[in-house]
């Protein structure tokens, strides 16, 4: 596969709404250049200030040129978080991109399962919107364990629902690990689902993204199956 070469751009900050509490969506529209070209899954550096720099994965899909959308958790509070709050729409960024090498291979024909837990979510929604949307012909078993902690963590999940139920090929798993007493959906770590849901590890692709504790545990099981590590890609979101 060849990547499409990175580049400097300059965008305008066109949209900035909260999808919880500590986690906001920022849509940024290109002026030079006008479009961007990438694979799903790729991220882009924004420049926050003279010598700090953020990598922050594309949450949106490839067929839309003109805009990016970054999903950014703001918990953190250091100096890329305090940036994007202080983010207004009109302001001007500075970025390159596209970078990175978490992709999806789409010249395998084995099913392909996807780990996130917080905003490890973000390259999966591109690289699914992507997916489902291209040629039916290439398409294969996708199913998404996403992992949070509260109810008022969530966000996304309709819109995972409505492709569920659009797509029989795509399988939403949500799970939280500290829910409420009134939560219905299921209980526990994104790993309790995943290992007891999955049964056929060796003719599967796994795509990690999220803490390194959960993609060091999903590893180290994957690989105790003889899963072999060229069917097994990560992206760590600390």
């Amino acid at each position: 596969m060849v990547l499409p070469k990175p580049q400097h751009y300059t965008a305008r900050v066109s949209a900035k709404v909260p999808l919880t509490n500590k986690v906001w969506a920022v849509t940024f529209t290109l002026e030079n250049p006008q479009e961007l070209h990438f694979i799903a899954g790729q991220s882009m550096m924004l420049h926050i200030t003279d010598g700090i720099n953020r990598s922050m994965s594309i949450a949106s899909p490839p067929r839309d040129i003109k805009n990016i959308l970054m999903c950014h958790d703001v918990s953190p509070m250091g100096p890329g978080s305090k940036w994007t709050l202080g983010l207004n729409v009109g302001d001007q960024v500075s970025l390159v991109a596209p970078l990175g090498m978490f992709v999806l291979d789409n010249q395998s024909h084995r099913k392909k399962v996807m780990i996130a837990t917080g905003t490890g979510i973000v390259p999966f929604r591109s690289m699914i919107m992507d997916y489902l949307a291209g040629p039916a012909t290439r398409q294969n078993e996708v199913v998404l364990y996403w992992g949070l902690r509260h109810e008022e963590d969530i966000y996304w999940r309709e819109e995972f629902e409505a492709l569920a139920g659009k797509y029989p090929n795509f399988h939403f798993v949500l799970t939280l690990s500290k829910p409420t007493e009134t939560w219905a959906g299921h209980r526990g770590r994104v790993t309790d689902h995943l290992f007891v849901e999955e049964k056929n590890f060796i003719d599967t692709d796994f795509y990690l993204c999220g803490s390194k504790a959960m993609v060091d545990e999903v590893k180290k099981a994957l690989f105790s199956r003889n899963v072999p590590n060229t069917q097994v890609k990560q992206e760590l979101f600390f």
